[in-house]
């Protein structure tokens, strides 16, 4: 895909999370407390407002970036690490909820599931870079 186009979409993203914003608030829409946010419109007009600032960042801060297949090796790895750990995961979490019931929001459980995928792909990530794992060093 072509940059300008790339930056145009990004952009549209943004402005199109801003407007949904807006009409949520003005339809009163989701009125109700959504991930420390007075109702989910506000929330909408954030994520809106922080995506734009991203990409406003990003134009401003050219940075080239070098791809080789050793990066795409470690990243595919660490993909595989992440998705492991989610399914491990999913099976302490039936064992506790079997336990004793679990009681969060479903908002809740999906920023929390989000940031963990995040923080276990940085992590693994960073520590297949250090060590540079690759085939001969197979776990």
């Amino acid at each position: 895909m072509d940059k300008k186009i790339r930056i145009i979409m990004k952009y549209c993203f943004g402005i199109f999370f801003i407007v949904l914003g807006l009409l949520f608030n003005v339809f009163k829409i989701g009125n109700k407390e959504y991930l420390g946010f007075t109702n989910t419109g506000n929330w909408l007009l954030y994520i809106g407002l922080i995506s734009i600032i991203i990409n406003t960042l990003q134009i401003m801060k050219k940075k080239k970036r070098i791809v080789d297949e050793r990066m795409l090796l470690i990243a595919s790895k660490a993909n595989r690490i992440v998705f492991l750990s989610i399914v491990i995961l999913a099976f302490v979490l039936m064992i506790v909820n079997g336990i004793k019931t679990i009681t969060i929001p479903y908002s809740m459980f999906m920023s929390y599931l989000v940031c963990f995928m995040m923080l276990v792909y940085f992590i693994s990530y960073k520590i297949l870079l250090k060590y540079n794992w690759d085939d001969k060093n197979e776990y």
